[in-house]
């Protein structure tokens, strides 16, 4: 998690201040030792006869982490895109494969073989005064976007419209999308702030007013869109979403607030691996995310042995004084190691994979059942065996810096990302390396990818933007575009563009 210091100025005015290492929470996750797993006790499916739901610049649009209708919708697959390699065969025999539902590209957004949603970020006004974002459909078939309503000569201008979502149920940015079994799911969540610090500026600090997680299910044309289950209200949940056949796992944590000092900091406790299913809409704890040691253990990714995990070890707990002075975390920071994990989620299990110092610039990505690590030490990919723990060195390319996957390829670029906005592909079966001198048609900056299908990339391939006195950029739209991998790889500009009506994000 990246330091985030908000000041707050006459409870409006806010600042933010982000620093480039990754700090965990100092926070050890309670004594969850002592609490009896299985239990259904993290929220409650609502009732069937709940109302409606709808009646109530740098280009990537990303919401910064925190420290430590179209032809064919209803035709869809009704399953997120995933490849072979990124999904887990025989995980949990009974429940079938496991396999990672999260958009690293963009959170509030999904893709399928045959389109795209996305909620945009920014809200505008409804005719009754209140405020909305709208939840966007790329038809890649009729290569046009929509607003996701099939109403004849709706204005999509009240919550009436299924393509409407209030601000006050719906939070911007952190609301999450995803699709199962047919239907499209809307997670309304509140932005994560554990791990932050706040500062008040001339009065108390403003606390804005937050609502339960909520757990919404609608066709996939939008229509018939419902809450189907209300986690606790002291309950947040993390960003990463894995299923398997039956339902998601997710991380339910509390977070808790202490001012210091005119300062206010946000740390986590009791966090838990969930299960959700979602044919009985009940909700099981599968473990505690705490492991008897000083080291705050995030979830990365899924292999067919369980899910992966990521942690800072610092060798020992550090103070909250050592986190947050610079001075004292650049020196810990330096002497650390990035620990990779397998948690067994049938036992709670967790067994160490390897680990790199921090003295170097590291990255890492999963695919299938392999971890590929690089480090601005060297020039090298290495490869690890989840299952068997097996290192060997895949390549050695000077554009090692892992930023993400597109089928079996690794998306490399230079560790000096304002050198060089190409991206360079490793194709993880060979260890070969392709380029593409495709850029950005504005700016010639990198391309922004926002997902993939088994043949095509989703991708921003231009901006409608005007530039600023501070020559940086106002972004009006991202305008989108689809291209085979193929051409992707070889660097062929055949893109077959989106006919856009929304921002692009």
């Amino acid at each position: 998690m990246r330091k985030l210091l908000v000041i707050f100025v006459s409870l409006t005015l806010i600042s933010s201040l982000f620093c480039s290492c990754d700090r965990k929470n100092v926070t050890n996750d309670g004594d969850s030792g002592t609490e009896q797993y299985g239990k259904q006790d993290n929220g409650q499916a609502e009732k069937s006869n709940e109302a409606n739901g709808t009646a109530q610049s740098d280009g990537h649009g990303t919401e910064p982490d925190s420290r430590e209708t179209g032809k064919g919708i209803e035709q869809d697959a009704g399953q997120n895109t995933v490849t072979q390699k990124n999904t887990a065969e025989n995980n949990n025999s009974e429940s079938g494969v496991l396999y990672s539902l999260y958009n690293s590209y963009k959170d509030s957004a999904c893709i399928t073989e045959n389109g795209y949603y996305y909620l945009t970020h920014e809200s505008v006004e409804l005719k009754d005064g209140k405020f909305g974002i709208h939840l966007m459909y790329m038809d890649f078939a009729a290569e046009r976007e929509i607003y996701l309503c099939s109403t004849a000569g709706c204005k999509h201008d009240s919550a009436d419209c299924p393509s409407v979502f209030l601000i006050s149920d719906f939070p911007q940015a952190s609301t999450k999308l995803f699709v199962f079994n047919d239907n499209l799911y809307i997670l309304s969540r509140e932005y994560d702030d554990d791990g932050t610090v706040s500062q008040g500026i001339g009065g108390e600090e403003y606390i804005p007013e937050s609502k339960p997680v909520a757990l919404y299910c609608a066709k996939l044309d939008g229509t018939e869109r419902k809450k189907v289950y209300t986690f606790d209200a002291e309950l947040t949940i993390e960003d990463m979403i894995f299923a398997n056949n039956d339902g998601i796992y997710i991380v339910t944590k509390k977070v808790s607030a202490d001012k210091t000092d005119g300062q206010t900091y946000k740390t986590s406790s009791e966090r838990k691996l969930v299960f959700l299913d979602l044919s009985s809409l009940s909700a099981k704890d599968i473990c505690p995310m705490a492991f008897g040691d000083s080291i705050s253990w995030n979830i990365i990714g899924c292999c067919q042995y369980g899910f992966v995990l990521s942690g800072i070890d610092y060798g020992r707990e550090i103070s909250r004084d050592e986190l947050w002075n610079d001075d004292l975390y650049s020196e810990l920071y330096q002497n650390s190691a990035v620990v990779y994990a397998l948690l067994d989620p049938q036992n709670g299990n967790l067994k160490e994979i390897c680990r790199q110092s921090n003295k170097n610039a590291n990255s890492a990505q999963i695919l299938g059942d392999s971890l590929y690590l690089s480090s601005d030490e060297n020039k090298n990919i290495d490869v690890i065996n989840i299952g068997t723990g097996e290192k060997k060195t895949l390549c050695s390319i000077q554009q090692n810096l892992i930023m993400g996957v597109l089928g079996d390829m690794l998306c490399c670029r230079e560790w000096n990302l304002a050198e060089n906005p190409k991206w360079y592909f490793v194709d993880t079966n060979t260890g070969e390396m392709t380029k593409t001198d495709l850029v950005n048609k504005c700016n010639g900056w990198s391309l922004e990818f926002r997902g993939e299908t088994s043949e095509d990339v989703l991708f921003v391939y231009d901006y409608d933007a005007s530039t600023t006195d501070n020559e940086s950029y106002e972004i009006y739209q991202y305008k989108h575009a689809l291209i085979s991998k193929k051409d992707l790889f070889a660097g062929r500009q055949n893109y077959r563009k989106i006919d856009m009506t929304g921002p692009g994000q």
